[in-house]
């Protein structure tokens, strides 16, 4: 079973977990089938191949897995109907369908690919499978064409970043896989949108909408924020139940670094309070939140969010209204990248909520309406409302005072 060069650098990798993200008819499942042949050459394994379902595994993987073991003359025992194979070395592959995740549970795994992964549930590998592999130490394989930056599997690809010694990450585009003409793939281009055309063939993260934080880059804007001083910190934050959110940052010079977050579920203001003094019990801190709050009476006793930040011992700074939320989004962007291309404004790696916020938070399809809908934009919330009162966008002065001499003492015409 030969590998394509792509594939064999792929196959040498001794990471425990690998993601390949790769194009249409880059050779996916055809890789997949030698992992999982590499891993049951040895004895006494179980191995799963899962996708989105049980035909969607039948109709992918298993003719040619099943006329590849025979070819190898290692097989004892196929069940067609479990879409299971047992080895002479008592070695045992498993199709799964992700469909009924509930039904996965209770193995020890050896290994698994996942196919597709786009199209599985993330709590599959998180809740099942991944709990399946840890007595063994098991290793997966995650193959997908991506399907957004909104999809669980960028998370994955994260990881490749966050957590090297474990992970690999690879990028392949369906033309370097080598079984599609050039031709048919300009053909492709001339039938599909740009982005359907990226995120297929050459196997790019896109945005499903426009991102609300568009200047904000993870290679140049997420860091291992260095040590601080945090004697004075300010605080960004968002007024909700569940989560209530927050952004802990230190200023140095004219560059702020977001060195902790908080995001409570089911939770209050009362609780914030006392969270952020738990974990900075000797920092002067000053809130910059919602303007709401100091409308919003969310304690038993009457008080506001405002009134129960400054109770706390908290400073709080806030508009008297609210921003048009354009403005906030345009000064966090500006701070995120300014148009001379200096970046003045830098997350820590360990705030994830935050980094996920700024990168799946987008507009509604077609519009400059941010997607509230989606859920991501707490922390993002929380972080405008500081940024944009630290550093509020230059608005323009009284319109008269543009207009020019002629405007402003124009003579009326003469009448008649």
């Amino acid at each position: 079973m030969k590998l394509s060069n792509l594939q064999q650098v792929i196959a040498d990798s001794k990471k425990r977990f690998k993601i390949v993200c790769a194009g249409r008819r880059f050779g996916k499942t055809f890789l997949s089938i030698r992992e999982i042949c590499y891993q049951a050459r040895l004895p006494n394994k179980l191995i799963w191949y899962v996708t989105s379902s049980y035909r969607a595994a039948k109709m992918i993987c298993w003719k040619q897995l099943k006329n590849r073991l025979l070819d190898l003359r290692w097989v004892e025992k196929i069940n067609e109907s479990e879409l299971s194979i047992r080895l002479k070395n008592g070695s045992e592959i498993c199709l799964k369908g992700s469909e009924n995740a509930q039904q996965l549970r209770g193995v020890s795994l050896s290994f698994c690919v996942i196919d597709e992964a786009a199209q599985v549930s993330p709590d599959v590998f998180a809740e099942v499978i991944r709990p399946a592999l840890a007595d063994q130490q098991g290793g997966a394989l995650f193959i997908t064409t991506p399907l957004g930056k909104n999809n669980w599997t960028y998370d994955l690809w994260q990881q490749a970043k966050l957590s090297p010694a474990l992970w690999d990450a690879y990028q392949f585009s369906t033309l370097e896989g080598g079984f599609v003409t050039q031709s048919e793939i300009d053909a492709a281009k001339s039938d599909m949108s740009e982005r359907q055309f990226r995120q297929e063939f050459l196997a790019t993260w896109e945005d499903a909408a426009a991102r609300c934080a568009w200047s904000f880059d993870r290679e140049k804007n997420v860091c291992d924020v260095p040590e601080h001083n945090t004697i004075q910190l300010d605080v960004g934050c968002d007024f909700n139940v569940s989560p209530i959110s927050a952004v802990i940052m230190v200023r140095v010079k004219n560059k702020l670094y977001v060195i902790d977050e908080i995001s409570m579920h089911n939770s209050n203001t009362q609780e914030l309070a006392d969270e952020l003094r738990s974990r900075y019990p000797k920092s002067q801190i000053t809130v910059y939140p919602d303007p709401s709050g100091s409308a919003r009476k969310t304690s038993a006793n009457g008080l506001t969010d405002h009134t129960i930040l400054q109770n706390a011992g908290f400073t709080v700074k806030a508009p008297r209204r609210h921003d048009a939320v354009r403005d906030r989004i345009n000064a966090i962007n500006a701070r995120f990248c300014s148009a001379d291309g200096v970046r003045h404004l830098f997350i820590s790696k360990k705030c994830k909520y935050t980094i996920e916020s700024l990168d799946k938070y987008c507009f509604k399809e077609g519009t400059q309406i941010p997607d509230k809908d989606s859920g991501f934009d707490h922390q993002f919330d929380a972080l405008s409302y500081a940024v944009a009162y630290l550093h509020p966008l230059k608005r323009d002065q009284d319109q008269m005072e543009k207009k020019p001499q002629w405007w402003r003492h124009q003579v009326e015409p003469t009448q008649g």
